[in-house]
């Protein structure tokens, strides 16, 4: 009787944490400024910002649209902010540049071809330089990341 209260506990318990993860695994997370303001839109831009904007609560329509989003890029530049004493890369600038252009139902401009961008540094060591691939490509990620979450709140400001 205590073996099957104590595998009962145990069960309800796996359940709950399941459903407490759930929300995250999901990607319900609400993204971007002020989440009250959306509206219907037509994107065309990558599945992962389309997706994003689902997110903060943006309805998408090709159809009946207020407003079509298009964005290009992103586009990655690695500039060397500094090197060593004996010649090496050392540090450097990492930026991600989009391109947004915004226009009402009728295709009037709203937004044309506004650049965001945003910058980081990035540091590595020269002994390990097999990594320093990876932790790039973790870094332009980051920084894309931030760079959609840019994006829609100026979709949200214009709302």
């Amino acid at each position: 009787m205590i073996y099957f209260k104590k595998r009962t506990f145990s069960i309800l318990v796996l359940i709950l944490c399941l459903n407490a993860c759930g929300y995250k695994l999901g990607g319900l997370e609400v993204i971007g400024e002020n989440s009250s303001k959306t509206a219907v839109l037509k994107i065309s831009s990558s599945k992962e910002l389309i997706r994003k904007f689902v997110n903060s609560g943006f309805i998408i329509d090709d159809d009946s649209y207020e407003f079509h989003v298009k964005t290009e890029g992103p586009f990655r530049k690695k500039e060397t902010s500094s090197v060593s004493s004996s010649a090496y890369e050392r540090e450097f600038t990492l930026t991600v540049t989009m391109k947004i252009s915004v226009f009402n139902k009728s295709g009037e401009s709203i937004i044309v071809e506004r650049e965001v961008s945003k910058s980081r540094d990035y540091s590595f060591s020269s002994n390990n330089i097999n990594s320093a691939e990876s932790e790039e490509r973790i870094v332009f990620s980051e920084i894309e990341k931030i760079l959609h979450v840019e994006i829609i709140n100026v979709i949200r400001s214009l709302i």
